[in-house]
């Protein structure tokens, strides 16, 4: 007659709350995964091509290091409060690539390759042709460790705040954490290609 509401209790409260204990658990240890492999990469960079482009038009090392540190500086901001990133597509579209695609890279720890990196996290040549190998790599660490620190405590909040990519649009603070995961995972083999240690997946 009245219809039936759906009230949480008590027990379902709780299940929810260690579920979510659980795929923060998760995606932390992905994480720390994926930083692992990027910082071996780098200590396996030959020191005379740290600031040498792989390419005409492309980075070198120490700007893919300087653009890695970028992207965690930008989710530590945002998950502070701060801004985020510009949207680059439209509202449809992101959430198209987030539902679909992004699952996707997730399991494959890849990027799609050729798509332009967005300004907010262009590495600075000047900023990156005074970074050593040892400086670079400890700024980087920090960097992480503060961002996976913000995004953690977002995660408590309620309602969930999100963080705006620029092709994927809003994403929760773990989802956001997972991106970071992907993103350090998809550099960390480009620069493993550099110094011919094959996939730093299958050396962990």
């Amino acid at each position: 007659m009245f219809g039936v509401r759906n009230i949480e209790g008590p027990t379902s409260i709780r299940r929810g709350r260690v579920r979510d204990e659980r795929r923060w658990t998760a995606a932390l240890a992905e994480h720390d995964e994926a930083l692992r492999a990027f910082v071996a990469a780098c200590e396996r960079i030959p020191a005379d091509t740290w600031h040498q482009a792989t390419a005409p038009g492309k980075w070198s090392p120490s700007d893919v290091v300087l653009h890695v540190r970028r992207a965690y500086e930008l989710a530590r901001d945002a998950a502070d409060g701060g801004p985020g990133m510009r949207l680059r597509v439209s509202p449809l579209r992101a959430w198209v690539l987030r539902t679909m695609l992004l699952p996707l890279l997730f399991r494959w720890k890849r990027l799609p390759e050729g798509v332009p990196a967005p300004s907010e996290v262009v590495p600075d040549p000047a900023i990156s042709r005074q970074l050593t190998p040892h400086g670079a790599t400890e700024a980087l660490l920090r960097s992480a460790q503060r961002a996976t620190t913000e995004l953690r405590r977002a995660g408590d909040h309620r309602p969930l705040p999100r963080l705006v990519h620029a092709y994927f649009g809003p994403l929760a603070p773990r989802v956001a954490l997972r991106m970071l995961s992907t993103h350090t995972w998809h550099h960390a083999r480009a620069l493993a290609r550099l110094s011919s240690v094959g996939d730093p997946a299958e050396n962990l």
